[in-house]
């Protein structure tokens, strides 16, 4: 974990302006800082992508039965794409016990729930015309007790899949007993581990992988990586080694992104696998309040240098060749926007424009852009998109203790230029606009001002210049030389607004600007 508090001053190249884009439509080019300049789309065919993550179940139900499912999901994909999202990881969707289906009952299919194979293959024709790429969790650390392997293997030594389990003599922490046994169950009882050292498993894992990869799968997301082996990282990083391997082989192409919940060092160290990329908790609410948060606190008093230290350490930590994988909250966390309070929306918007401009993939949990908040026990962070009807939105899941939509539904944030949802919306606008910004090498540019922060950032010979202006003031900076490109602004309401004249940039409190 970095703590900001004590993050020191660098030399500081400088990044971040909120982005104010015109066009109210996604597809079409969009106006940029200079009425007489267009932002169109760049986005290179590759894994760099903003990634949506979508819970099934509550995502959008298609059949009036209050549980999300694909062919409603389907009908939400023009959304997903309007708002600027070129990616998206869905939450396990293979049949299973449980609401959050984390306990796989079956590898080869869809949970019905949620529809049918063929419902999925359209979802993913859809997504792929939509030049949306999926990805797909998948869950090898355990299955569910009632999957047919386990069915067997605990029968007794003489199952065929009895070796596809860790079972032993004597019980211990982690272990439960049937019969004179006791097998591997780190989670709970109902998600036996899988023995990751059997070749027999490994085969089925390889195959698994084939099957969805050839149906279409751009890549998985893999849950739980640092308990493939409790307590032994280096075995943790040669399994990593071989699954990245194997399904790499089968397409080369193949985005792979792991679940290294754990601190900077430990994430390091799981680079060394091979995988493109895991997610970096310090910056999420599954780590108290998260770096972006703490940035963005009040009593912070150097946040565009620490913004800026921030950017440049995870260069310099990870290396340009790691792709980082960059979030605020997920499923498994408290969500973002109830961490950081709705009291203060451009603040909010503040925290999405930071994560949009930092280089590598940016995840965003689906209902995060329209305010949805939700902490506690997991059901609370998982219930239904707000959309249009309120007595449509599907059922929250079994155990959930609240329900809260305090900025509205969809609909009504889609029609206020001014809503959170249309500035994530107009910052993924931005980031397609300019590839640098996600895929560039960051040199920090001293601004003068602890509060705004300055980040040239060069990709392909090509640099931009990014200004972060964190704190409720507006400010004045002198930059000479270049072009207004574009600008993100947390409140359009304001008069004065976001302007470069004369080598001087004129920035809306918790505004970001591109210049070039």
């Amino acid at each position: 974990m970095i703590d900001i508090k004590n993050m020191k001053t660098r030399v500081i190249s400088g990044l971040l302006a909120l982005v104010l884009i015109s066009c109210a439509l996604f597809g079409c080019a969009c106006k940029g800082a200079d009425s007489g300049q267009k932002l169109t789309e760049n986005i290179p065919n590759d894994n760099v992508r903003n990634w949506y993550e979508i819970f099934i179940y509550s995502f959008a139900d298609s059949d009036g039965d209050r549980i999300g499912d694909f062919k409603g999901a389907t009908e939400k994909l023009d959304y997903v794409r309007d708002l600027g999202f070129t990616g998206i990881w869905l939450m396990p969707i293979m049949p299973s016990p449980s609401y959050h289906k984390y306990d796989v009952s079956d590898y080869y299919d869809i949970d019905p729930q949620y529809g049918t194979l063929d419902d999925f293959k359209a979802f993913l024709a859809r997504a792929h015309e939509l030049d949306i790429k999926v990805t797909i969790d998948l869950v090898v650390n355990h299955t569910s007790n009632l999957h047919p392997w386990f069915q067997s293997s605990k029968t007794g030594a003489d199952s065929p899949y009895r070796d596809y389990y860790n079972w032993q003599d004597k019980g211990g922490s982690g272990y439960e007993k049937i019969g004179d046994s006791y097998y591997e169950c780190r989670f709970v009882s109902t998600m036996p581990d899988l023995n990751l050292d059997s070749d027999a498993v490994r085969s089925e894992i390889s195959n698994i992988m084939k099957f969805w990869l050839d149906m279409g799968v751009d890549g998985f997301r893999l849950d739980a990586v640092t308990s493939y082996y409790t307590g032994d990282n280096a075995k943790n990083v040669d399994f990593l080694s071989w699954l990245n391997d194997e399904a790499k082989s089968i397409k080369p192409d193949c985005y792979i992104v792991g679940e290294c919940w754990s601190d900077e060092s430990t994430i390091a160290a799981y680079y060394k696998s091979g995988v493109d990329s895991f997610f970096y908790f310090p910056m999420s609410t599954g780590s108290g309040k998260g770096i972006i948060a703490g940035i963005l606190d009040e009593s912070t008093t150097d946040r565009g240098e620490s913004y800026a230290y921030l950017t440049t350490h995870l260069e310099e930590r990870y290396g340009t060749d790691a792709l980082m994988a960059l979030f605020l909250d997920n499923h498994d966390t408290d969500r973002f926007n109830g961490v950081i309070g709705l009291y203060d929306l451009t603040r909010v918007k503040a925290a999405y424009g930071m994560l949009a401009m930092m280089r590598g993939g940016t995840y965003i949990y689906y209902g995060d852009e329209c305010g949805m908040v939700g902490s506690g026990k997991d059901p609370n962070k998982r219930i239904g998109m707000y959309w249009e009807d309120i007595t449509k939105v599907t059922s929250a899941p079994p155990g959930t203790s609240e329900a809260k939509y305090p900025l509205g539904s969809v609909a009504e944030l889609l029609e206020n230029q001014n809503s959170l949802t249309n500035y994530v919306k107009n910052a993924n606008v931005i980031r397609n606009a300019f590839p640098e910004i996600a895929r560039g090498v960051s040199e920090i540019v001293e601004s003068g001002d602890s509060d705004v922060c300055i980040i040239r950032r060069t990709w392909q010979d090509k640099t931009i210049t990014i200004v972060l202006n964190l704190s409720p003031n507006s400010k004045s900076i002198s930059l000479d030389g270049l072009s207004l490109a574009a600008v993100l602004d947390a409140n359009l309401e304001r008069d004065d607004g976001i302007t470069y004249n004369n080598g001087k940039l004129n920035i809306d409190p918790w505004g970001i600007a591109i210049l070039f």
